[in-house]
């Protein structure tokens, strides 16, 4: 957490393509509510360049479908895990976590980066352990964030976010330290 303290925002944000990257996740978030996420390709093209989904037509087609699911009905993690596993045969923690946040922006989003930066890594094991590791993992990703969202220095690193992008004040606190932590490479 020290790094993330002293990191300079303007310095994180400082070219055109990191701000097109907060520009992208606002239309998605903005967009996600008034589509229907199984059918819409333009959404589901701007989801998948924003976050590099490179799987088969098959696959998609069960996620985006489990994501549209999702605005009717709460999901956890484990059970999109589960299910996208049981249809597809890959256990995708990464982007379980990238649907989670999209129909709910106070799930923190797994990637290599807030894992490299949280010092936390996946064992390389398959199937029901794989599964049963990324569970653990994600809630611990969960704990780090609320412990990281009670630090005043962390705040003020969002309140910074804020100043450079006040158009987007709106993103949740844990989008913004999401945010951060992908930047901090």
């Amino acid at each position: 957490m020290e790094k993330l303290i002293q990191v300079d925002i303007k310095d994180l944000f400082s070219s055109d393509s990191k701000k097109r990257g907060v520009e992208k996740y606002a239309d998605i978030m903005q967009t996600f509510s008034s589509v229907n996420a199984a059918t819409d390709k333009i959404f589901q093209r701007k989801f998948n360049g924003f976050y590099r989904v490179r799987r088969n037509e098959e696959w998609q087609n069960h996620y985006y479908l489990i994501m549209e699911q999702g605005k009717m009905n709460e999901l956890s993690f484990e059970q999109v895990l589960r299910n996208l596993y049981e249809k597809t045969g890959k256990v995708e923690a990464s982007f379980v976590s990238k649907l989670l946040h999209t129909l709910n922006d106070e799930m923190p989003i797994w990637d290599r980066f807030v894992l490299q930066n949280l010092d936390l890594k996946m064992p390389t094991c398959q199937g029901e352990k794989k599964i049963e590791h990324a569970v653990r993992i994600y809630q611990d990703i969960i704990v780090w964030y609320k412990k990281a969202l009670s630090v005043s220095q962390v705040n003020q690193k969002l309140f910074e976010f804020d100043e450079l992008f006040p158009e987007y004040k709106w993103f949740s606190k844990t989008k913004k330290l999401d945010f951060l932590l992908w930047q901090m490479r």
